[in-house]
């Protein structure tokens, strides 16, 4: 099961994911995620403490560890775990909630380096919006350093969270690089009720967002670069509001 958990269709059919390093392993199990099958490549496994959390351990060789896992640094261990199901009904809303809506976001890598910003940002959830990438790819869970477990995720799409924030009366925060955007460094955002929503590098946001918005921002570009790659974007924006809100 585990070679065939490398792809996504799999990974659905299946409903279990893998997890790689001993850092991201615990993250899961910190998480709550229910703990499957750990695979230990003999030679070099030094965490035998961890299979008593799992209800199976195989011990393996090197030729199934280097065809199993997805990295090439996993410090011999993999794991596999339950995959959770995400509802846009378990977010808690109170008057200093502070979400991140992502639409459409096109690179595993990206999403994940978005996902550990926002765990350190200490953001309430994370909707994700005409999502095509598999939270559990590989490359998100490297990438986020497992944060993609202890974050606060729902999946739908735009126009049922348009629906929910609104019904919420959370103000939503939209960005863009268009000219004559009021820059974000100029305002001052109050981290009440809040959702900032930011699109994909390639199309950015659609036309409902931009309808639906209570403020359009962005960050100034002092260059001849008129944009920023999506994650360093995020970690700006999300922090400069923090700063505002600290002063």
């Amino acid at each position: 099961m585990s070679f065939f958990l490398k792809k996504k269709k799999k990974r659905k059919e299946y409903n279990y994911f893998i997890v790689e390093g001993l850092k991201e392993i615990k993250m899961a199990l910190k998480a709550n995620y229910i703990p499957e099958y750990i695979f230990l490549y003999k030679k070099i496994y030094k965490y035998e403490f961890l299979s008593n959390f799992f209800r199976k351990k195989f011990l393996i060789s090197y030729q199934i560890y280097k065809k199993i896992s997805f990295r090439k640094k996993t410090g011999g261990i993999l794991a596999s775990f339950l995959k959770k199901k995400f509802s846009i009904k378990k977010i808690k809303i109170n008057l200093t909630t502070f979400l991140l809506v992502l639409e459409g976001i096109e690179k595993p890598g990206n999403l994940g380096a978005i996902l550990r910003t926002t765990e350190a940002a200490g953001i309430d959830a994370v909707l994700l919006c005409n999502n095509t990438i598999d939270i559990f790819n590989p490359n998100v869970i490297r990438s986020s350093l497992g944060a993609v477990f202890t974050n606060n995720i729902t999946i739908d799409n735009s126009e049922n969270i348009i629906f929910w924030l609104k019904k919420k009366k959370i103000k939503i925060i939209s960005t863009s690089v268009k000219k004559n955007i009021k820059n974000i460094y100029n305002l001052k955002l109050e981290k009440k009720s809040l959702a900032i929503v930011i699109g994909a590098e390639s199309k950015g946001l659609s036309e409902n967002w931009f309808k639906s918005s209570n403020i359009i921002i962005q960050i100034p570009m002092k260059g001849k670069i008129d944009s920023l790659n999506v994650s360093t974007s995020t970690a700006i924006i999300l922090f400069e509001i923090i700063r505002q809100n600290n002063n």
